[in-house]
């Protein structure tokens, strides 16, 4: 059988097409170029201030009241800050939308070199191209329909949500060149649509950016704006400490200009007035009290969140992609941390979604093991009956291309001489399977003396209404559920291929139940002289609010004849058991979602270990699409806790299982392929798309799993919840510093010492903590630990109470040593220079004192465990930034000079500073068994805590 006719493009062809239309390639995306980015954040207020700052010290160090390297400093190092945060947003950007490119290619099946089907990706495609199109294709050009009839949804174009029923133009039709006021032309079709129902093979006449998508193409590819939950959590944490900051700027600016008035002046008014009578003296000290609040604010302030965020997730998104996961919206790995409950589908998700045809039942119910065991005439009646009627595209070589899983499994069936076959038969009318429908079918014309290769088998002749003179004859073929189509059988093929009646319908029913339980997916094959009953179109575009939907029984011809049921096993994958284990353990309550019987379905439920033998049969464990149509919603919330399995499901029940788990305040995940998907994974917390699935489905998810595997799927939620560990971690780090450096600038003044850092200085501490411990918290590994905690709650605080307890237990421990070495006389005795005590030296110490605690404080920080080894060489990120901190820190001793306020240290002084350093670890792990002591004695402590 020709299914299609087309005479596809040689290699030639291909070529000139492309030099003379171009390619089918879209303008790329416009970015905000490194530039534009660092202009734009050199207009942060902060900076803005800091610039006045800069030209005020400038003016000052003109007059000889301030050092004039002070203000190039703060412009060097403002300009280094804002450079590096810069970079690191460029090139994360950049990743995104490297990956982002790799999410929007798909692959279309194109007629190339005469009549041969080539699967290639939509790029190549060229004017001239034959795309054979079916349900669940993205059309990759314009052009106009040639064979077929397809209902296409183009929303992405015109926003309208009805699909567009597209044919086949009479033959003097001319399309009109302004096509973007043609979307409602029943026979052009359009890049970026998506096929909802039929065939059709569509001639392409337009590529790149002379189609209607390329024209909208910069509209289009305009980013997604919203927030994400975990960022507008961190949004509120940001804008709390900020507020936390400048109310601390405030504090040290009165503390500052109180020392510098009064204490120094020994609280002497007249020695107070005099001082203040020397004005240009008077405004360095103002100008030194701001710049120095406006550095606190800065370090305070975590800009390096955001940066954070993009950071970690581009890490991570890479490490999925290598583990077959496709990260498309930034939302779905951030909640897939969250999940509660995840509804799963069985073929190709938790099965190979390899049908292999093992078993033949006839309807006189013998079995036969293998195509080659069934008699010849029986045989012939099975090839041509699911030869000639299905979705796939046969090759001249036998080659079997597109159409859904189970048509693919019973052409597999057939030996190679029963696929190649030419009966010259013609499809006058046909019927694609539908999840709703639960069969196909297709009214075929046969010509009685056959096509050029082979005539028609006799039982076929002799079942069908002959017409024009028995030039031809008309039948038609349907497969499908075994509840459906038995249904309408009261008679068969036997295995001489005549027609008689089942002798016996309740053993052959037996039968089928048997293969069920073993997990065997059964499919119905039979034939009627009848043509099918009138079928509403607007059923198959699943529209609500129109037409009642008909049911499979009022489509069907009224008497059928069964040539027998095929058993197909999909085998299960050996991951598949272990991975939901992983998931229940993680708090994950699984559902399986099956279209099979309901005795497939628990078979294979067993086998994959989502339920324990008997548990089938407690209330609500398993349900059938059809007891949910006898439960409300009220009642399914109640049953939902206890759901496992359920089959013969329809796309409309995704969808409700979706906002009546949501109304239970529950995070929810969704996988899907097929187009009626589509509703489920948008609207579902997260939308798993399987990478064989249809465009749409695609479209419509947050999270593509390449290799349709649900180990993938719960590698997802770990990695989910490692970014969210991971952006935990930076806070802590973050917020330790925050409340040190704070309360040393606020203390200081009442303490007897001038703040021990310049402005430099603190911008250093400030890169530190936000854009060097982004890229060492970033690349924190995802342990298989994670998965034995309880899900993260949607409106769960960022800052858990262990996080409290580390920040304000280590904030207030390296503000108390660096007061302690700043105010003792001994610290002081071990810096000296020939004999006596050196400023310069002393205060280097304290720089390089004060960095080393808050970079040693990040082995604290990255676990809550003892041992701060734990995993610590599965992030070599935080070990190239720790040593890399430690280098720059040393050298800037050597060569900061005047600018850094440093000087060259001794062997000795280096082994003091890096010991006192130390003793924020013994610091920590005492905090920690103190903390640990606590929960165990006082409160429950959390699966999550225990595991950091």
């Amino acid at each position: 059988m020709v299914k299609y006719n087309c005479k596809g493009l040689n290699e030639e062809q291909v070529k000139k097409s492309r030099e003379e239309h171009g390619s089918n390639t879209l303008p790329p995306v416009e970015v905000e170029s490194f530039y534009e980015k660092l202009m734009e954040n050199f207009q942060d207020p902060l900076i803005r201030i800091l610039f006045v700052a800069l030209v005020i010290t400038l003016a000052l160090s003109y007059l000889g009241y301030a050092e004039w390297f002070e203000g190039l400093g703060i412009a060097s190092a403002v300009f280094l800050a804002t450079f590096v945060s810069t970079y690191s947003e460029y090139k994360n950007e950049n990743s995104f939308q490297e990956l982002q490119e790799k999410a929007s290619r798909i692959k279309c099946n194109v007629f190339r070199n005469g009549n041969h089907i080539s699967s290639i990706y939509a790029f190549d495609v060229v004017v001239g191209d034959y795309i054979l199109l079916q349900a669940g294709d993205k059309i990759p050009a314009d052009g106009k329909l040639v064979h077929g009839e397809l209902l296409v949804q183009q929303s992405t174009l015109n926003g309208e949500p009805i699909p567009e029923k597209k044919i086949v133009p009479p033959p003097k039709y001319k399309a009109d060149d302004t096509r973007i006021d043609d979307f409602f032309n029943h026979y052009l079709c359009f890049r970026g649509s998506v096929v909802e129902d039929g065939e059709g093979v569509l001639l392409v006449d337009r590529v790149g950016d002379q189609t209607v998508y390329g024209r909208l193409a910069v509209e289009l590819s305009k980013s997604d704006d919203r927030q994400s939950p975990l960022q507008i959590k961190l949004s509120a944490l940001a804008d709390g400490i900020s507020t936390i900051g400048y109310i601390g700027a405030a504090f040290i600016v009165i503390s500052f200009l109180f020392k510098q008035f009064i204490m120094d002046n020994n609280y002497d008014y007249t020695t107070i007035m005099k001082y203040i009578s020397q004005y240009p003296v008077v405004l360095r000290d103002v100008v030194n009290s701001i710049t120095l609040a406006i550095i606190i604010i800065v370090v305070a302030v975590p800009e390096g969140l955001p940066m954070m965020i993009a950071i970690v997730l581009s890490l991570n998104m890479r490490k999925l992609l290598k583990s077959k996961v496709l990260v498309r919206k930034l939302l779905g790995i951030e909640t897939a941390g969250s999940l509660d409950i995840l509804f799963v589908d069985k073929t190709g998700t938790l099965t190979k979604g390899k049908f292999i045809p093992r078993t033949f039942i006839s309807g006189s119910v013998q079995t036969y093991q293998g195509f080659t065991q069934i008699p010849k005439e029986l045989k012939d009646v099975l090839s041509f009956t699911v030869r000639e009627s299905t979705s796939s595209f046969i090759g001249e070589d036998g080659q079997i291309v597109g159409g859904n899983a189970s048509d693919k499994a019973l052409l597999q069936f057939l030996d190679k001489p029963s696929l190649t076959v030419d009966y010259n038969v013609k499809i006058q009318r046909e019927i694609l399977f539908h999840s709703e429908r639960k069969f196909s079918a297709a009214v075929l014309q046969v010509p009685v003396q056959g096509g050029p290769s082979g005539k028609p088998p006799q039982g076929i002749l002799t079942c069908s209404n002959h017409k024009s003179s028995n030039q031809f004859i008309e039948i038609t073929c349907i497969k499908g559920a075994p509840e459906i189509v038995l249904n309408r059988c009261s008679l068969h093929f036997n295995e001489d291929g005549f027609i008689e009646p089942i002798p016996d319908i309740t053993s052959l029913t037996s039968q089928i139940n048997k293969l069920s339980e073993q997990g065997i997916r059964v499919i119905a094959v039979a034939v009627s002289k009848e043509s099918l009953h009138s079928i509403d179109e607007s059923t198959s575009s699943s529209k609500e609010g129109e037409k009642k939907q008909q049911s499979p029984q009022q489509l069907l011809p009224n008497n059928l004849i069964l040539v027998g049921i095929v058993g197909v096993y999909d085998e299960i994958r050996e991951e598949s058991r272990e991975s939901i284990q992983i998931a229940r353990d993680s708090g994950i309550q699984v559902v399986m979602i099956t279209g099979d019987k309901k005795e497939t379905a628990i078979a294979v439920a067993h086998q994959i270990g989502l339920i324990s033998p008997g548990e089938e049969n407690q209330p609500g464990v398993v349900m059938t699409s059809s007891d949910l149509q006898h439960v409300n919603d009220d009642k399914l919330r109640k049953l939902i806790p206890h759901l496992r399995v359920v089959s013969r499901a329809l796309p409309s029940d995704k969808s409700r299982f979706v906002n009546v788990a949501q109304s239970l305040h529950k995070v929810v995940g969704m996988t899907g392929d097929g187009v009626n998907d589509s509703g489920a994974l948008k609207f579902a917390d997260v939308g798993f798309a399987m990478g064989s699935g249809s465009e749409v489905s695609k479209e419509a998810a947050d999270i593509v799993i390449l290799d349709d595997n649900f180990s993938s799927i719960t590698k997802a939620v770990l990695y989910g919840r490692t970014i969210y560990k991971s952006i935990q971690k930076f806070i802590v780090f973050q917020s330790t510093i925050n409340v040190a450096s704070t309360l040393i600038v606020f203390l200081g003044p009442f303490m007897g010492f001038d703040f021990p850092l310049t402005l430099i200085q603190l911008l250093w501490v400030n890169l530190v903590m936000d854009t060097l411990a982004a890229l060492a918290f970033g690349g924190e590994p995802a342990l298989s630990r994670y998965m034995k905690e309880r899900p993260i709650k949607r409106d769960e605080n960022i800052i858990t109470p262990r996080m409290w307890a580390s920040i304000l237990g280590g904030g207030p421990f390296i503000s108390a040593m660096s007061i302690l070495f700043l105010v003792n006389d001994w610290v002081a005795s071990c810096f000296v220079r020939d004999g006596v005590e050196s400023e310069p030296v002393f205060l280097t110490a304290f720089f390089a004192f004060f960095i080393f605690l808050a970079v040693i404080n990040a082995f604290n920080v990255r676990t809550n465990r003892l041992n701060l080894f734990d995993h610590l060489f599965d992030n070599r990120g935080f070990i190239v930034v720790v040593i890399f901190i430690f280098i720059v820190q040393i050298a800037f001793t050597y060569i900061g000079g005047k600018v850094l306020r440093t000087v060259g240290l001794t062997m000795n002084e280096w082994i003091y500073i890096i010991s006192a350093s130390l003793m924020i670890i013994p610091f920590d792990l005492i905090r920690k068994s103190i903390v640990t002591i606590f929960q165990r004695r006082f409160g429950r402590p959390s699966s999550r805590s225990k595991s950091d």
